[in-house]
């Protein structure tokens, strides 16, 4: 019975645009695996840098980034040892130990520490805005910053917010007159920032100097600037831990970044190679062939294959002799009664200007190894067609 020929269930332009198209959506499929985290929507509200409600801090990133040229988003607590001056802003409920624990990653780096003071709540209309209803008492920003000191906050009569406290001291700048003046304080002196003694923090007490809707003068840039250049002139980084931008670290991401993305293209390169290569192969694909195939000969061939791994090969010369002893009697008419001793002896008359056949059987039957096996073996093999007239 002939195969029947068919024609192909798809065309091959469509078999290359479903290949095209899977290849392209695997790869968006990793890509966004790995920069998923870096997509997910940052205008939401809160005490942070990538906030443009009012109480939020993006307009203050944006003013070091126009002044400085770029502005880092700290995101992982690996990066909180960079070497920037960091600005922790703290929302109401942020925990204390989660302050103390950040400082210390900070010891002896720079840190500008921008207590909370609104309560607010998002705006359901517009979910980047916030709606307030009041400011957060005095005594609970005391206790955010309890571990590092036992200073106290105060509000003044137009809504300002000081710091006090032993070993507490004003912010210092150089002004364009090479004078040392401090800054930020109130109109009677008290200090609306200040300085943790030889420790490189700074605790700014009222947020509304940094955050958006405190940066809505030039007066207020200038200030602002001149807080985060306190520091001399270090860069200036903003910190996103604290506020639920922790980015874990992603391996699916480091394929895609030095040093490892010229290995990943030669991955994709060589996938794709392998699958140009599986398109344009030559001919129908191969059917695996049997393990063990039918028939005598390869019932022989494996029983051969089988002595062969077992090193057994020249230990089957007896078997042989045997077989050859039954062809030459058979052909020669030997006597079938007669004992085994007998029909050797007759068997050695049969060729009496050559080898005996029990000196040749004798050989096969003693082989050490399958070349004394194969020369005593050859020997048999051609007595037999001496003695049969088989030439």
């Amino acid at each position: 019975m002939s195969a029947e020929t068919g024609t192909a269930p798809f065309a091959m332009r469509t078999v290359l645009v479903m290949a095209v198209l899977g290849t392209v959506a695997f790869l968006a499929f990793l890509l966004l695996g790995a920069y998923g985290e870096d997509l997910q929507p940052a205008q939401r509200p809160g005490n942070h840098a990538l906030a443009t409600s009012a109480v939020g801090f993006a307009g203050a990133a944006e003013l070091v980034r126009q002044v400085q040229g770029s502005v880092q988003m700290v995101r992982r607590e690996g990066d909180l040892g960079t070497r920037s001056v960091l600005v922790v802003t703290l929302s109401p409920g942020t925990d204390p130990d989660a302050i103390d624990k950040l400082l210390k990653h900070r010891a002896e780096l720079p840190t500008i520490l921008v207590l909370p003071k609104w309560l607010t709540t998002p705006r359901r209309d517009k979910p980047a805005w916030v709606s307030s209803f009041g400011t957060m008492p005095t005594e609970m920003a005391e206790r955010q910053i309890a571990k590092l000191t036992k200073a106290r906050i105060s509000e003044t009569p137009g809504g300002l917010r000081t710091i006090s406290g032993e070993g507490l001291d004003p912010v210092y700048v150089d002004t364009p007159d090479d004078d040392v003046e401090p800054i930020l304080t109130d109109a009677n002196g008290k200090l609306l920032a200040a300085r943790m003694g030889e420790r490189p923090l700074i605790l700014v007490a009222d947020p509304d100097l940094l955050d958006n809707q405190g940066l809505k003068t030039l007066a207020a840039a200038e200030r602002a600037m001149q807080l985060f250049g306190a520091f001399d002139d270090w860069p200036v980084a903003f910190d996103l831990t604290l506020h639920g931008f922790t980015q874990s670290p992603n391996l699916l991401k480091l394929a895609f970044e030095a040093p490892f993305l010229p290995l990943t293209l030669c991955l994709i390169v060589a996938a794709l190679l392998a699958g140009w290569h599986a398109m344009l192969r030559f001919g129908p694909a191969l059917h695996e062939a049997r393990g063990i195939a039918f028939g005598k000969r390869m019932i022989a061939e494996n029983g051969a294959a089988l002595l062969r791994l077992a090193g057994r090969r020249h230990r089957t010369g007896d078997r042989y002799a045997a077989l050859i002893r039954e062809a030459a009697a058979s052909a020669t008419g030997a006597p079938a009664n007669l004992p085994p001793e007998a029909l050797d002896a007759y068997l050695d008359r049969l060729d009496k200007n050559g080898e005996p056949f029990t000196a040749m059987a004798a050989r096969a039957d003693h082989a050490q190894d399958t070349r004394a096996l194969l020369d005593a073996a050859r020997a048999l093999y051609q007595w037999k067609r001496t003695v049969t007239r088989e030439h």
